[in-house]
């Protein structure tokens, strides 16, 4: 039995509208990929401090954030659609490169409005660039992964000389 057909079959039992019971399922699946994203986010902040990469891991993770939907979208067959991702990511790979090799006062505060701006980001994507080949779990889960660790480096430029992530 397909689970839509247990849904319907459960619906029509209990009185409950079918529109209804796919609600609750869709907000159990968001609730899951914010948990799963909110992990992944603390793990690598953990992971971070374990290695004593704070100094440059942020920073260099901006490069990778706009090559995931390129590569969702070559996953896809969409080259087109993964060169646009390229280009709306240039900031975060300029960004990435860029505090990831220079010392600048108040880098952690811009690397983590980045890490934020890349949440927003996320959350208008489908908005922006129709690319088939992300997730339906990606958009959520990738959010929450970007507001854990920018808020995080917001904390951390209050707690580092100059908010310096190189001083980090």
């Amino acid at each position: 039995m397909m689970p839509n057909e247990a849904l319907e079959r459960d619906a029509a039992k209990s009185a409950v509208p079918l529109s209804f019971a796919l609600c609750v399922l869709r907000e159990e699946r968001i609730v899951i990929e914010a948990l799963i994203g909110a992990a992944v986010g603390v793990l690598t902040i953990v992971f971070a401090r374990f290695i004593r990469g704070e100094r440059w891991l942020y920073s260099l993770g901006l490069l990778i954030l706009p090559g995931i939907y390129a590569f969702f979208a070559l996953q896809a067959g969409e080259q087109a659609v993964g060169v646009k991702e390229m280009i709306y990511g240039v900031p975060f790979v300029v960004a990435g490169l860029v505090f990831a090799f220079v010392s600048v006062r108040q880098s952690a505060v811009v690397v983590g409005i980045f890490w934020l701006l890349h949440g927003l980001y996320d959350l208008a994507h489908s908005q922006l660039i129709t690319n088939t080949g992300v997730p339906v779990w990606y958009p959520i889960f990738c959010f929450v992964v970007d507001a854990v660790i920018g808020s995080y480096l917001l904390w951390l430029s209050r707690r580092v000389p100059d908010a310096n992530l190189r001083l980090a």
